[in-house]
């Protein structure tokens, strides 16, 4: 008698060969048995005829190292067959204690509320390395499991005192390699990297070199917001001379489909020896954001007021050289204010409008127009982006693209808030590896080639062993997919006053063997692992 049996299901085992019709058995935590058929019972039986069974997906790039200490049960990965996931992206990291430090850092970058700041401070426990974190995340428990890099920007934000615009002294620079050591033999996977981002985007290639062979030196991985003000080509072609100057292994965050050269170049870099793949989002929205949140981001997206603090925006926002320093260095004034929304008005004048509109009516510049709103007694969710962000489009990859083999999904679900899902939220994103299915199925790609890359590339490339693989001996972390119900709502379905909506079309997940969704239905086993390298 085997504890869990899937019969009949069309098993696609995450390596690319054929899928076949097949039966699979589970005990404990492992996968005891796959064949066409399995004689011996199952306590639990689950009928897989007519659907696909697959090793759950694995997703490299998220932003969920906080939220695991007050939701855990992951629902909207769960949704998507999702069962193990990367945390401590875009040079955002869960060390060095204290707390404190940490959720400071979070909080300057926009990453957390100030109300998160004043309910996380409160609730979280206390720790100071990968170890101590690792046993607050333990405590709490996991529905998925959960890899987690470290970041440079908060390590480097930390011992250098703040965000400065210089190399690290050498006094510096080993205190930092002493942060690293420290973590990586606890466990940590490697470093990532916000080369976008104070202070991240200060570094250059030498120091960019060194932290990336130091996290080698474990078998670790670099990973990389890029530095887009280049040119995302350039960009992608800097981190590569990263992965190629170090020799580690490096992942590419969230690469653009606008710019094929750049996956080109991903491809001609591993025909060279780099060990480089690249994530990218199927399809995004723009981001849904709240006023006050909107003000942390021009805050701490500006060289002139990262240390002033949300006090220093709202005074830059009354003057005019404030206004002008707030119009150069924040993202959301770089493009058309057409695709700028007023969502969620306490003003109903202005509920569902462009800023573009709005400034008509009101005789403005748009800039001016969108700096008075930020600056106004109102509040007010700002939709940046609208249904269908530009650099992240829905008219889906191009050819050349979707037969690239080193491409996997990485859905870079932001750090909202989920126990207030209006602060910060986006629309396309929870839905990530079913657009990516469906999109790349249309372009004919084959069902076996896309749970490939998204399984055992991705667990081989980072090293996450017996796992990505329906293998006898792996642990057991399945998906059940109903491939003809398997769906998100597009951008032009999707209801944007409906932050929290997931996917469709996943039958059962098993996590380590226990069941997290049950013929759809959502269990709460909390069976995931916080998974250490060590």
């Amino acid at each position: 008698m085997h504890d869990v049996v899937i019969r009949k299901g069309y098993i696609v085992d995450g390596t690319g060969e054929k899928g076949f019709i097949g039966d699979i058995a589970i005990d404990k935590e492992k996968i005891k048995k796959i064949a066409p058929e399995i004689h011996e019972k199952g306590e639990k039986e689950i009928n897989a005829s007519g659907k696909v069974v697959i090793p759950g997906f694995i997703d490299p790039h998220v932003h969920e190292e906080f939220i695991t200490l007050v939701d855990s049960t992951f629902e909207l990965f769960l949704r998507q067959g999702v069962t193990t996931v990367v945390n401590g992206n875009c040079g955002h990291s869960i060390v060095p204690g204290p707390k404190k430090n940490i959720i400071d850092y979070y909080w300057g970058n926009g990453l957390m509320s100030t109300r998160q700041v004043e309910e996380y401070s409160k609730r979280f426990p206390e720790w100071y390395d990968f170890e101590g974190y690792s046993k607050a995340a333990e405590s709490k428990g996991t529905s998925i499991n959960m890899a987690t890099l470290l970041g440079h920007g908060t390590i480097r934000w930390t011992v250098m005192g703040g965000a400065y615009d210089r190399p690290p002294t050498e006094e510096e620079n080993k205190a930092i390699e002493e942060i690293i050591r420290r973590n990586m033999e606890q466990g940590a996977w490697g470093i990532s990297f916000g080369l976008d981002y104070v202070p991240s985007r200060y570094a250059k290639m030498e120091e960019l070199v060194a932290v990336t062979r130091l996290v080698g030196e474990y078998d670790g991985i670099a990973a990389a917001h890029l530095r887009h003000s280049i040119g995302i080509k350039e960009a992608t072609d800097e981190f590569i001379e990263v992965g190629r100057k170090s020799g580690t292994k490096i992942q590419i965050s969230h690469l653009k489909p606008t710019c094929v050269e750049a996956f080109e170049s991903v491809a001609k870099a591993v025909e060279q020896g780099v060990r480089v793949l690249a994530d990218t989002i199927p399809r995004s929205t723009g981001h849904c954001t709240s006023k006050s949140r909107l003000l942390q981001f021009v805050m701490a997206l500006s060289d002139e007021l990262f240390a002033s603090g949300i006090e220093g925006v709202k005074a830059a926002l009354k003057t005019k050289d404030g206004r002008e320093m707030i119009k150069k260095d924040a993202y959301i004034f770089s493009g058309n204010k057409s695709e700028v929304f007023i969502i969620l008005s306490q003003d109903p004048r202005l509920e569902a409008r462009s800023v573009e509109d709005i400034a008509r009516e009101r005789l403005q510049d748009a800039d001016e127009c969108m700096l008075d709103l930020l600056g106004d007694d109102l509040n007010y969710v700002f939709w940046l982006g609208g249904p269908s962000r530009s650099d992240f489009p829905k008219s889906g990859h191009d050819e050349a693209i979707v037969s690239n083999p080193y491409i996997c999904v990485g859905t870079d679900e932001i750090l909202g808030d989920p126990e207030e899902p209006y602060d910060w939220y986006e629309l396309q994103r929870r839905g990530g590896f079913p657009i990516f299915m469906n999109m790349y199925l249309q372009k004919g790609v084959a069902v076996e080639e896309i749970v490939r890359r998204n399984t055992t590339m991705i667990a081989r490339h980072f090293g996450i062993n017996d796992r990505g693989e329906l293998k006898e001996g792996y642990f057991a972390d399945i998906a059940i997919l109903d491939l003809d119900k398997y769906s998100f709502p597009s951008p032009d379905e999707i209801d944007y006053t409906k932050p929290l909506t997931t996917a469709k079309g996943v039958d059962t997940v098993i996590v380590n063997g226990k069941l997290a969704i049950e013929g759809e239905e959502l269990k709460r086993p909390y069976s995931g692992k916080i998974l250490k390298k060590i």
